[in-house]
């Protein structure tokens, strides 16, 4: 979890917000194979990853404490990172007292890297239910681009598989040709809060954080606190990113929750490249049905504070809004 903002931090230009994936590359180049006599770019090489399954308490004030279980300290978890052609090498390391896995929404894997109870029931890749103090290595050669996530797949003690999935277990699988051009890319997670909590948290949350009465409490806090009080509230119970006026960005939005939500950026475009093909959502407005996800070119024209929620209104007054930072071009 980013800190809290502090107070003179947020400057006019917008600074763009750097990701570190942490990823290692092995072998880095370019091979050329045909598929039914098309030329198809493939890279080649490993990128290696490390995860620890962990709890990690989210504190969002006042008493109020998330109990979260993590991969790698936050929600969501590490974005990995692969070009198509690659082996994606994911080590996952369970350090807390209850079975976990890792099952991704990618295709064309071996069963032995599913994450799933049918590991256990075959016997064929049972460690990939890994065991308190366990760990298993999962590799994958992705195939097709795109955004997917992963996620806890256990229902090990006495909770459902969404259960572990709503306490924070879940993250990001970008794929890229490798001939991509480089654009900026940011991830966006919503849905429902894991039950082990204390206090007064947000029913609904986008990136692990929410902010209770949404709009109306970021309001209350001006009044009593100014600029200052809602900007300590950015990065501790509510997401932000930086962005420059043009700048172009691809957010990968993911519906993991069991509930419909939708996603609304103010003034920004909502160019569709996943759902849509390269069309835009009507009405700006990104329908996400339980476990959907859509990827979108988002651009601004005009600097300012520009919010994004949840358009399910009474989902957004239960924590799920955000902030886009937008500073005037360089």
């Amino acid at each position: 979890m980013r800190r809290p903002l502090r107070a003179g931090e947020l400057g006019g230009t917008g600074t763009r917000l750097v990701l570190s994936f942490g990823a290692v590359l092995i072998g880095a180049g370019l091979i050329v194979i045909g598929v039914r006599g098309a030329p198809v770019a493939r890279a080649r090489g490993v990128r290696n990853y490390t995860l620890a399954i962990q709890p990690k308490d989210i504190d969002y004030g006042g008493g109020a404490v998330w109990h979260a279980w993590t991969f790698n300290g936050t929600v969501p978890g590490t974005t990995l990172k692969v070009k198509v052609g690659e082996t994606l090498r994911v080590r996952v390391i369970n350090k807390t007292n209850l079975i976990h896995s890792f099952h991704t929404h990618l295709t064309n894997y071996r069963f032995e890297m599913d994450g799933s109870q049918a590991n256990t029931i075959t016997g064929i890749g049972a460690g990939a239910m890994i065991k308190p103090g366990a760990e298993y290595v999962y590799e994958f050669e992705p195939t097709t681009p795109g955004a997917y996530f992963y996620h806890c797949h256990s229902s090990d003690g006495g909770m459902t598989i969404s259960q572990h999935i709503h306490q924070g277990l879940y993250g990001a699988i970008i794929v890229e040709a490798p001939d991509e051009p480089q654009v900026r890319q940011e991830v966006v997670f919503m849905g429902e809060m894991g039950s082990k909590t204390a206090g007064a948290v947000p029913a609904y949350i986008m990136n692990g954080l929410g902010l209770p009465g949404g709009e109306a409490t970021l309001m209350k806090v001006h009044e009593t606190q100014g600029f200052d009080g809602v900007k300590a509230q950015l990065g501790k119970t509510v997401p932000f990113f930086e962005a420059t006026v043009g700048e172009p960005i691809k957010l990968h939005v993911f519906n993991v929750g069991d509930l419909t939500h939708t996603f609304h950026v103010h003034s920004a475009t909502h160019i569709s490249l996943a759902a849509l093909g390269g069309r835009q959502w009507p009405n700006n407005l990104v329908p996400l049905d339980a476990g959907a996800g859509d990827t979108l070119l988002v651009n601004f024209s005009q600097p300012g504070l520009w919010l994004f929620h949840c358009h399910v209104v009474s989902h957004a007054d239960m924590g799920m809004i955000g902030v886009f930072v937008v500073g005037e071009a360089k």
